[in-house]
């Protein structure tokens, strides 16, 4: 499998592990495809970018941090769900780096 590929493939998972407590809350197929895209974006620019002066493992976060924000901010409505969903980005951004480490 190549770098691509992995990458593509992580971004995937990510999406769908990100993507699937939403299905089960109802929430609209506008939201969970902006999130679902955002992970999937999240993993190809871990696997072809280095942010400065973070470690490995942060890269990660940063990055799924970074693009979750947005649609998170949008997505929470009038429920207070916006913690939850950055800790989401900062926990699937987190392994998206351990796979880019280890397998990439």
């Amino acid at each position: 499998m190549n770098h691509f590929t992995l990458s593509l493939a992580t971004g995937a998972i990510a999406g769908a592990v990100a993507v699937l407590p939403m299905v089960a809350r109802k929430a609209s197929m506008r939201n969970c495809c902006a999130m679902f895209l955002a992970y999937l974006f999240a993993g190809e620019i871990v696997f072809y970018s280095d942010l400065p002066y973070l470690p490995w493992w942060a890269d990660g976060m940063g990055v799924a941090l970074m693009l979750t924000l947005p649609s998170a901010t949008i997505g929470s409505g009038k429920e207070n769900r916006l913690l939850p969903m950055l800790l989401n980005a900062l926990l699937l951004g987190f392994l998206i780096s351990v796979a880019e480490h280890y397998l990439g």
